[in-house]
């Protein structure tokens, strides 16, 4: 996957890059999304809530976000501002909804 880009792998399952303040970055599974925030696929990481990340999506630069919480393998992160229509209509294209 080119860094910092969302896109479907083999399995069509949709990755987002998401990056700690701190440096470390992860790719997750998009669970759902909407233009306040997404929900991820959150198993293995190391992150809490509370947490300051950057998130990566497609043709956008690294929006800044914060995981607000995290609970049975899952996590949400709100996006400080919201995504434009446009967006959110191709990211859920791509989630297939």
């Amino acid at each position: 996957m080119a860094a910092g880009l969302m896109e479907r792998n083999d399995l069509n399952v949709v990755l987002v890059k998401v990056r700690a303040r701190t440096g470390g970055s992860v790719d997750l599974e998009v669970l759902d999304v909407s233009a306040g925030g997404c929900m991820v696929d959150f198993r293995g990481s190391a992150a809490r809530p509370g947490e300051r990340v950057l998130v990566t999506l497609p043709g956008l630069s690294a929006l800044p976000a914060e995981l607000v919480w995290a609970e049975d393998g899952k996590a949400g992160i709100a996006f400080e501002a919201p995504l434009h229509e446009t967006v959110l209509e191709r990211l859920r294209g791509l989630l297939g909804g």
